[in-house]
């Protein structure tokens, strides 16, 4: 019987004895710590915050000279497409071409041929 009014009562004493000394993240510093414990976390918050805007402004440089040398790439693209013409010069004339060797169709040739397809054009099935 003994035993079971002990227990309980060693209990109590255990968790008052706990509670009565103050936790070790409840120690009380001296202000001066505490200023600067605060100056320093101010300071990592600014190294923070200044790591964040370089960071970005790298992102922002990289996305331009992406895009200039995208722009690069197109103009040298358009530049290759487009047919390179050499300058006229105005004293030379072009060669006069010889029509005899081409083959040549009489007009009234040609007229009813196209006559033809268009009357078979016109006939529907």
């Amino acid at each position: 019987m003994r035993l079971m009014f002990m227990r309980p009562l060693l209990f109590a004493l255990a968790i008052f004895a706990a509670s009565a000394s103050p936790a070790p993240a409840q120690v009380a510093r001296d202000p001066a710590a505490r200023d600067l414990e605060f100056q320093n976390q101010q300071l990592l918050n600014q190294q923070l915050i200044e790591r964040q805007r370089s960071v970005a402004q790298e992102n922002q440089l990289n996305t331009l000279d992406a895009r200039v040398q995208s722009q690069e790439r197109l103009q040298g693209l358009e530049a290759a497409r487009r047919p390179t013409l050499a300058p006229l010069q105005s004293a030379v004339q072009p060669p006069a071409l010889n029509m005899g060797n081409y083959a040549t169709i009489p007009d009234a040739a040609l007229a009813a041929s196209n006559a033809r397809v268009r009357e078979a054009s016109q006939n529907k099935r």
